[in-house]
């Protein structure tokens, strides 16, 4: 036996060995460039010192080998990875069941001022409480009457009244005076 078939032979265990390592440990590619550099050494070893026929099988195992297990190797990454685990659906469904995301529905149809200028998100004053809010349509200077016509998750959306608003609109239909 020549020494040539052990060496390539080893040099293919290498690669297969960084290939696995580069699954478990994330490096960004540095151990997978080091094992197709093994692939292309033992692929190379058997082009030079063995038969044309070692060579060529060699060389079709690698060709057809290598998508194959990258293949594989990004289909067990995407299957392993958090990320597709929280896909937008996820996402939305549990930003209803937070508390202060209930909190702020409850503003929706309340008439404020803003406190900051709104270019195009800015400082409202809304039932009293200061929240961060988005203006829909042009920019709002400070201290123009808004309405909340929309919250979107944790976004406030307001839009600017071309009037001052009546008290049973900043009461939300009904009066209460502190007698």
């Amino acid at each position: 036996m020549d020494w040539y078939l052990p060496a390539a032979g080893s040099l293919f265990a290498v690669g297969l060995v960084l290939l696995l390592a580069e699954f478990f440990v994330p490096t960004g590619g540095m151990i997978l460039v080091a094992a197709v550099a093994c692939f292309a050494a033992a692929v190379g070893v058997l082009w030079l010192f063995g038969s044309t026929l070692e060579a060529v099988i060699a060389t079709l195992g690698l060709s057809l080998g290598l998508p194959v297990a990258a293949s594989v190797m990004f289909a067990g990454w995407r299957r392993m990875s958090l990320k597709s685990a929280l896909d937008a659906d996820a996402v939305d469904s549990t930003v209803g069941d937070l508390p202060e995301i209930a909190e702020l529905e409850g503003l929706r149809g309340l008439t404020g001022k803003t406190l900051s200028p709104m270019r195009p998100a800015g400082m409202v004053m809304l039932d009293g409480r200061r929240v961060d809010a988005v203006s829909q349509g042009p920019m709002i200077d400070a201290g123009e009457w808004v309405k909340c016509v929309e919250v979107r998750g944790a976004t406030v959306v307001v839009r600017r009244l071309d009037r001052q608003p009546e008290l049973t609109d900043l009461a939300g239909g009904e009066l209460e005076l502190d007698v």
